[in-house]
């Protein structure tokens, strides 16, 4: 991705002017890294030496907060973590490492993962750099806003039931839940951990197809990393999309939409008719049910991490994810067993159904993007989740593509998702989009001008 040494520092200085500029008012970052400015010079060095390490080399990467990073402060977006600072990277931060890419920024997130809007009490209320007063989405705002505001070139979030789906839609870039299991999650603060997944974010399909490819593998020490399966994550960029089946569910997800989204909805499923998609109504598989029993499972995995905390040191949470954390600590045993199940079900049923399609598309989120509203972010939560959790149950893939701008001119994105380790048919069909679009390179006006 790049070419010159004039290319990787000018880069790197760009970004840290628009940070410098813009950051008072966008609070994307936690913490901006100026040691990384002589990491750019050194790759840069590399490539004029005619020493590449692939296509991220030199690569600008801006890393949710709760990603350890070798003695960089790693805060997890929670006031009793703010002097933390790791010994080690995450297995996520070293792979990019090893393939050339830079660490600039520890971008701004929801409060330990736990909410949709990146509010933060503790280190600034993130902002959506399209429009000052409303929210980036999360609980990987930060990664969505940094990127749209061009502090990077690619972003890592974590999603455990939309936070990089949600902030990608909203900031109007592409961003990938991948495959359970598919990145490591070791040195990344749990939420979930059966539901926790590192997402890929980036301005384009094809990049951030490397960036998963570059991140996708078998990490032996973490428990629920998966061996790989499946075709690379780059292997169908630039094939031909006639003939593919595209499920459309008929009811759910379509339900109650904003006009304005509904719209842009409209416009992409034009596009894939043209494109030569096949479109195949999809009846309900259960999809409604996903909420509660999502709320169920990771309330009490989320509680189970943070416990002790809970009942010794309770003020070290805001009241509202002191809340959420707490209600899990009063889930029964039985209850839980039942949504386990329903989830294995669940999962199943989907694999069936992915044996004749090779994606459903749904919108991400059912809304405009809301106005900042407070800390206390539960009802945007849920709003901007309510269609988000079937897909966070779903073993397999989801990609939110940026599809074009609400009249309030705000971004809108539309959700692909695909059975497990069918990631290139995502970005198979996300690129071929692009390729005639330009929706991914537009830039907010507030960095235009």
């Amino acid at each position: 991705m790049l070419t010159t040494t004039m290319d990787a520092l000018r880069r790197w200085d760009e970004a840290r002017a628009r940070f410098a500029e813009h950051d008072a008012k966008v609070h994307a970052v936690i913490t901006w890294i100026e040691d990384s400015r002589a990491e750019a010079q050194a790759r840069a060095e590399e490539l004029e030496a005619g020493r590449s390490r692939g296509p991220l080399h030199g690569v600008l990467v801006g890393l949710k907060d709760n990603i350890d990073t070798a003695g960089v402060r790693t805060t997890s977006g929670a006031s009793f973590l703010a002097d933390h600072v790791p010994t080690e990277d995450a297995h996520a931060v070293d792979l990019l490492r090893r393939q050339g890419a830079v660490v600039v920024a520890k971008l701004n997130m929801a409060e330990l993962a736990w909410g949709a809007t990146t509010q933060n009490a503790t280190y600034g209320g993130c902002r959506n750099p399209w429009d000052l007063d409303r929210i980036p989405g999360g609980s990987s705002g930060g990664s969505g806003a940094a990127l749209a505001a061009g502090y990077c070139d690619v972003a890592l979030g974590t999603d455990t039931g939309a936070s990089v789906r949600v902030p990608a839609s909203l900031n109007g870039v592409v961003g990938l839940r991948p495959t359970f299991g598919a990145i490591s999650n070791r040195g990344v603060m749990p939420v979930s951990r059966t539901q926790d997944a590192v997402g890929p974010m980036a301005r384009s399909a094809v990049v951030a197809a490397q960036l998963t490819e570059a991140l996708v593998g078998h990490d032996a020490v973490d428990p629920y990393s998966l061996p790989t399966k499946g075709e690379p994550a780059t292997a169908r960029l630039g094939a031909d999309v006639r003939g593919l089946r595209v499920g459309v569910p008929e009811d759910f997800f379509f339900d109650d939409l904003d006009a304005g989204v509904s719209a842009r909805v409209e416009d992409f499923l034009d596009y894939a008719r043209g494109a030569g998609l096949v479109l195949v109504p999809v009846g309900d598989f259960g999809q409604s049910a996903g909420f509660e029993h999502w709320t169920r499972i990771v309330q009490c995995e989320g509680a189970s991490v943070h416990e002790s905390r809970l009942r010794d040191s309770p003020d070290d949470f805001s009241d509202d994810v002191r809340g959420r954390l707490s209600g899990g600590l009063e889930v029964k045993a039985t209850d839980l067993v039942r949504s386990l199940e329903w989830r294995a079900s669940y999962r199943h049923h989907l694999d069936s159904l992915f044996d004749d399609l090779d994606a459903i598309v749904t919108p991400v989120v059912p809304v405009d993007v809301p106005a900042v509203g407070g800390y206390d972010s539960r009802a945007q939560t849920q709003a901007l989740g309510r269609i988000t959790y079937p897909w966070a149950l779903h073993a397999g893939p989801t990609l939110s593509l940026p599809i074009g701008f609400h009249p309030s001119g705000m971004p809108v994105g539309i959700a692909l998702s695909a059975g497990p380790w069918r990631e290139a048919k995502l970005f198979q069909i996300a690129a071929d989009f692009q390729r005639d679009t330009q929706w991914h390179e537009a830039v907010p006006p507030l960095i235009a001008g």
